[in-house]
């Protein structure tokens, strides 16, 4: 079981070392990787659709990297996520990782930083689930810290856009 959460301490490490990086296509580089480390982490601890929903995520990754078209990707994806949940359904937990990549996919096919965190932090709260249930603690540690980072972020474009907007309205 250690060295299945040392796979999962792995995919931490490549996922803060995306945070250092500017270039989209680096980041999703460094994704694509996090998700085949983390694809093999839920698949040693029995989690079917998290650890599919990892591979998917990296042809979801290399597919942007490539076409960068988010109008035809979005159904594509949404469809394979659909099938990922038919196929290996064993519970409502096994859905989580579903509706997390989902509601990423759909964050990210906005060119809306608000959206987009949006759909992280919906992704976020389902992978701590999923990773409660498949005791992947690695993942709870790293999903928290997403949601905490995202959330700060959330708020402070909020408070940005509230008072732009109070300064904008002042007579």
């Amino acid at each position: 079981m250690l060295y299945i959460q040392l796979i999962g301490i792995l995919g931490f490490c490549i996922v803060v070392l995306s945070f250092y990086k500017k270039e989209t296509t680096t980041i999703l580089l460094y994704q694509i990787t996090s998700n085949f480390v983390y694809g093999v982490h839920y698949f040693l601890l029995g989690g079917l659709s998290g650890a599919f929903c990892c591979v998917v995520g990296m042809a979801r990754n290399i597919t942007l990297i490539k076409y960068n078209n988010r109008k035809i990707i979005l159904p594509i994806f949404i469809t394979i996520y659909s099938l990922i949940g038919i196929v290996f359904y064993e519970g409502i937990y096994s859905l989580l990782p579903l509706v997390a990549n989902i509601s990423y996919l759909i964050g990210m096919s906005y060119k809306n930083k608000k959206t987009l965190l949006k759909g992280a932090l919906v992704s976020s709260s389902c992978w701590i689930m999923y990773a409660i249930f498949v005791s992947s603690y690695v993942s709870i540690v790293t999903e928290s810290i997403l949601l905490t980072s995202n959330t700060i972020q959330l708020i402070r474009m909020i408070k940005n856009n509230k008072s732009l907007e109070n300064r904008l309205f002042v007579k």
